[in-house]
Order: C-alpha cells, then sequence, then structure tokens
C-alpha cells in the first residue's frame, strides 16, 4: 500500500502520539491498581509488564509505512509478539492490540490484515487459556485476603474508578485519535489530487511549449525562405518569366524539404530506438547540399534514451538553423561524445558572431536553453564578433 509522503508522515506522527498515550494510561492503571492480592504484583508478571511497555515505547518509534514488506511483516510480529508475552502472564494491553491491527491496516493488503487479525485472535485466546490455571491458583492460595478487600467499600470503589476511567480513557483516545488519522489521511489524499491536477495543467503548459518549439525548429526557417521565393515569384510572374520558373522550382524544394522535416521530427519522437549519430549525419547531409559553408561531424555518442536523443538532436538543428540565417560561416565543426561525467555536444562555427547577452526576440537560443533544462544540464554559448560562436551542451550521464 503506497501513500504519498506528506501523508505517509502525517499517519505516522499521529498513531506514534495514539501509542504513547494508551501506554501512559496503561502504565498508570498498572501502578495505580498494585495490591498484594493481584496476580500481577508478583515478581514476573510485573517485570514483564514493565520491559513489554519498555519494548512497546520503542517500537512506537517506528512506523515503516514506506519500508519492504518483509520489513513491515517483522515489525507487526514483534509487536504482536510482545503483547502475547505479556497477556500469558496475566498482563492484558487489549487496546494495544487493537492498534497494532489497526496498524496493519495502513501497512499491508486487505487480505494479509484478515489473516493477522484472526491469527491473533487464537493467539491471545491462547495466552488466556495459558494464564488462567496459574492465576486461580494463586487466588485459590489468597481467597482470604481477596474476600476481605470486598468488605472495604472505599478499596472496591477506588478500584472499580480506576479500572473504569482507565478503560474509558484507552479505548476513547483510541478511537478519537485513529478518526483523525483517517481524516488527516484524507485531507493528504485531496491535497494530493489537487497537486495532481496542477501537474497535468502543467504539463499540458510545457506540451504546448515543446510543440512550438518544435515548429519553430523544424519549420520556422524553411517556411520563411518558401514565403520569400513564393513572393518573388509572385512578382516576377509578368517581368520575368523565368526567373519566376526558377523561384517556383526553389519553393517546391523547400515545400518537400518542411514537409521531409515534419516526417523526421515525427519519426524522431516515435521511435524508441532513435539513432543520434546517424541522425546527425542526414542531417548533416541535408544541409549540406544547399549551403556555402562546409560541415565537419565528429560524434561518438553512445546509444541513448529516446527522450535526450531527439532533444539533442533538435538543439543541434537549432543551432545549424542559426547558423544558415545569421552566421556567414565558412565552416562548422559538430563534435559528440561521453566521458566519465557527462555527454557533450559541441557545435563550432568560423562566422562573425554575435553579442550573447544581448536581448534576442527569437525562439533559437531560448528553444536550445528549454531543451537543456528538461535534460538537467548546462547550455554554454560563447561567440566572438569576427571569429564565430561556440555553443556547448553538458548532460550529466
Amino acid at each position: 500500500m503506497n501513500f504519498n509522503p506528506t501523508a505517509s508522515s502525517s499517519i505516522r506522527h499521529t498513531i506514534r502520539y495514539l501509542e504513547w498515550l494508551i501506554l501512559i494510561v496503561y502504565f498508570l492503571i498498572f501502578v495505580l491498581n498494585r495490591r498484594e492480592t493481584s496476580y500481577s504484583y508478583l515478581p514476573i508478571p510485573t517485570y514483564v509488564a514493565f520491559i513489554n511497555l519498555i519494548v512497546l515505547t520503542g517500537l512506537s518509534f517506528i512506523f515503516p509505512i514506506n519500508r519492504p514488506i518483509w520489513y513491515r511483516q517483522a515489525y507487526i510480529a514483534l509487536e504482536i509478539l510482545t503483547i502475547m508475552i505479556a497477556r500469558a502472564v496475566g498482563v492484558g494491553y487489549d487496546i494495544v492490540l487493537y492498534l497494532i491491527l489497526a496498524k496493519s491496516c495502513f501497512l499491508f493488503k486487505r487480505k494479509l490484515v484478515i489473516y493477522i487479525t484472526i491469527f491473533s485472535g487464537i493467539l491471545w485466546n491462547f495466552m488466556i487459556v495459558l494464564s488462567v490455571p496459574k492465576i486461580l491458583e494463586f487466588n485459590r492460595l489468597n481467597i482470604t485476603r481477596i474476600l476481605a478487600e470486598y468488605d472495604n467499600t472505599n478499596l472496591i470503589i477506588r478500584r472499580v474508578v480506576i479500572n473504569d476511567i482507565g478503560s474509558y480513557l484507552t479505548a476513547s483516545i483510541f478511537v478519537l485519535l485513529f478518526c483523525f488519522v483517517v481524516i488527516s489521511e484524507q485531507k493528504s489524499r485531496q491535497k494530493a489530487e489537487a497537486l495532481t491536477q496542477q501537474v497535468e495543467t502543467l504539463a499540458a503548459s510545457l506540451e504546448r511549449s515543446r510543440i512550438a518549439r518544435e515548429i519553430h525548429d523544424s519549420l520556422g526557417h524553411s517556411l520563411t525562405t518558401l514565403d520569400i521565393q513564393l513572393e518573388l515569384a509572385q512578382r516576377l510572374y509578368y517581368k520575368d518569366a523565368n526567373k519566376a520558373v526558377n523561384s517556383l522550382n526553389i519553393a517546391k524544394d523547400l515545400a518537400s524539404e518542411c514537409l521531409t522535416k515534419v516526417r523526421n521530427s515525427v519519426q524522431s519522437i516515435r521511435q524508441t530506438n532513435f539513432n543520434l549519430n546517424q541522425a546527425l549525419a542526414t542531417l548533416v547531409e541535408q544541409v549540406g547540399r544547399n549551403q556555402s559553408f562546409t560541415i565537419d561531424l565528429d560524434s561518438e555518442l553512445p546509444q541513448l534514451p529516446s527522450q535526450t536523443s531527439h532533444q539533442l538532436y533538435c538543439i543541434v538543428q537549432e543551432a545549424v538553423n542559426n547558423i544558415q540565417k545569421h552566421a556567414c560561416a565558412k565552416n562548422v565543426n559538430i563534435k559528440g561524445f561521453q566521458n566519465n561525467q557527462a555527454i557533450i555536444l559541441e557545435i563550432i562555427d568560423d562566422g562573425k558572431g554575435f553579442e550573447v547577452t544581448a536581448h534576442h526576440t527569437g525562439f533559437g537560443l531560448r528553444g536550445m536553453q528549454e531543451r537543456v533544462q528538461i535534460l538537467g544540464g548546462e547550455l554554454q554559448v560563447k561567440s566572438t564578433f569576427g571569429k564565430g560562436t561556440r555553443i556547448r551542451v553538458w548532460i550529466p550521464s
């Protein structure tokens, strides 16, 4: 049975306070009700009772609600064994036994709780049977003093009051605080449901941001160029038919490129065995057909999780698009490797550079930063006017 951390902490503390109060009440009843005509006055029951109270108090500091099943079973078994030993010498911690059964409801599945309850009931009555002959023998030997006590009205009243008040206190404390535990767990569950709703809303927002990045990274540049070529074809239609046809041919190629990018993007998201090295090689080949700069790819990345591979691919794709649009570079180096601590990806160009700290209105750098944050890594961008730009992605391995 699983609980959220907040609910587990609340249940643990409430049950611990409940157990302490019940043990204190039992201790007071035991001390105030001690008399020579009681079997529990003998050394063995006295020692066993106090030792059991100490053991139960120590166990109350442990409530393994989130521990392995064998640990929880051993915990409940030890508590039940402690109660049964006390019952065998004539000391009955009835309410504590009920509390242990209640705790088992939080630790085990229903079927196992039923088995524990049945077994505890059988063992409890068996221990009573074992203790009855010794108690009867003690009462037989002390029958005269026991009968004499019944002539002392004050003593009888005090004993009844102590026992009744003690029983009422233990039972009422158990009922009230256990109800508080249930109410607290319900409130925690409601909070968890509210948090789940918030997480779903946040996930939807993140998904919208992801889709926006995908559209920008994969199609933004190509669609912009396509729009320019179509506009140019419109202007040249009546002036220069040949140039208009050339613009239309370029637009057709761009439209095909957009379609290819959409397919590649969808494929990279759906693939569970997405090969990043191969995808980067394909990207470099496609870009190299229509660009004036050369790309040197040196990628020796291992097989990575699909999410990591896809995000790194989109980062490289966006960096290359930015170089195409703004850098005026002649050479681009893409390196990918893994060391003992991280996965490292570098995109270096010899273009005109830019001011890194300046405000940028586009989605490029911001999109790359968001993707790196999703992977829990770091993004470093260094650029010098006239010397180029270096983008370094560091993802913990």
